[in-house]
């Protein structure tokens, strides 16, 4: 998807072991992208603080994201982090600047 603006995903409600996630299991989620290099390992991350959030900004990544072709994945911290989901790709596109020197006579 070229020039995506939000990360979105559906909370887990299961453990892996198939008990029901209880309050306090997940405090937060974390997600990883990269840019090439190796799955699983996320050199750009960002803290999501809400055990209930389902989404958040790409603006979120400090610094912003680069032209470029990116995978991304998610994990809920707590406790214990979960794994990190699959893998999803993205791009982004570079945004010409605006004309300059631009006047009115």
């Amino acid at each position: 998807m070229p020039n995506p603006t939000t990360f979105s995903w559906t909370d887990p409600t299961l453990n892996t072991d198939g008990g029901p996630v209880v309050a306090g299991e997940i405090t937060g989620y974390q997600i990883g992208v990269r840019q090439g290099g190796t799955a699983g390992t996320y050199p750009q991350t960002i803290s999501v603080s809400s055990p209930t959030a389902t989404s958040a900004p790409l603006s979120a990544f400090s610094p912003a994201l680069v032209s470029g072709s990116y995978e991304a994945a998610i994990r809920s911290v707590g406790p214990t982090d979960s794994a990190w989901s699959p893998e999803v790709s993205f791009s982004i596109t570079g945004v010409p600047q605006p004309p300059s020197g631009f006047t009115v006579s």
